[in-house]
């Protein structure tokens, strides 16, 4: 069961960077895995503190990530990550809106953040309980003014829980739950912690091939709604990080497994509502390579 789940693990992170889907299973000791996901997004506008549609400030991305996983025991693995984004402004905002020095029409791209965690295992079996523990460095000090840029570049402590189900062979549902404490970074607003609630469900209903389908929901526990920006000078060019930003996601996709040791895996997920959030879509494709014996096998 780990190894067929574990296959599109970063694609869901990469398109959605705090969702770590099916991560209740681990590696045996000794084993791991090597993922290389790329992803296009686009942003058609934002929504608003209402959850009301707004079409200004639409942007396009694109990415690459290498993610590797090890398991130092049977119970006990550790995962880190890093991916590489280009991002332009493909839409507009109204006149007098300030824009960030990336916000010229053209691809930037840029470095994110190194992100790690430590999983163990508690209850092993059909039914899985993971907790896990982990943090979000900024890879070096990247731009973050503005609506193009490749992150929010804040150092975050992450802890959460996973908790899955094997359905037999050939199916599983998986939950997991996140609380993250975020640096404070922007001047006159209180933290900017957030929540997520990231669940999947998925099955093989040919040989080699699962499907699965997935929903997603962040909930922030401080910050600013993008109207109370537009009036504060100053805030809005840095409304990424100071935004109070809600959504819920839904995707599907499937893994085919190619060799025994080779998975290939494809994503989509879109944004269904939101709070001072992206209208989002994006598409993932990668390969993961599985690898025992412990490194360099």
């Amino acid at each position: 069961m780990s190894r067929r789940i574990g296959g599109a693990t970063l694609a869901l992170g990469i398109a959605l960077p705090s969702l770590a889907a099916a991560q209740a299973w681990l590696p045996e000791k000794g084993e791991g895995a090597l993922a290389l996901t790329a992803a296009d997004y686009a942003y058609d506008g934002h929504f608003d503190s209402d959850g009301s549609r707004d079409p200004f400030g639409g942007t396009h991305a694109r990415s690459i990530a290498a993610e590797v996983t090890y398991g130092i025991t049977g119970r006990l693995a550790i995962t880190g990550s890093l991916p590489f984004i280009t991002t332009r402004l493909s839409g507009s905002f109204p006149p007098g809106v300030p824009l960030g020095p990336l916000d010229d029409g053209r691809y930037h791209g840029d470095f994110q953040d190194f992100r790690a965690d430590l999983r163990f295992m508690a209850l092993a079996g059909p039914l899985a309980l993971t907790p896990v523990l982990g943090v979000n460095v900024p890879s070096h000090r990247y731009e973050v003014i503005g609506e193009a840029v490749p992150g929010k570049r804040t150092r975050e402590v992450f802890a959460g829980m996973n908790v899955g189900r094997a359905l037999g062979s050939r199916a599983y549902v998986h939950a997991r739950y996140v609380y993250s404490w975020v640096q404070k970074v922007v001047p006159d607003v209180r933290k900017l912690d957030r929540s997520n609630l990231d669940a999947e469900a998925g099955g093989s209903v040919v040989r080699r091939a699962t499907l699965r389908g997935l929903a997603l929901l962040q909930v922030s526990h401080g910050g600013l709604n993008l109207e109370d920006m537009r009036t504060r000078p100053g805030f809005f060019r840095d409304h990424d990080r100071a935004a109070r930003t809600n959504y819920l996601n839904v995707g599907a996709g499937t893994t085919f497994e190619a060799t025994h040791s080779l998975d290939i895996y494809f994503v989509f997920v879109k944004t269904v509502w939101g709070e001072n959030a992206h209208q989002a879509r994006s598409f993932s494709l990668g390969a993961s390579w599985q690898f025992g014996g412990g490194w360099g096998s």
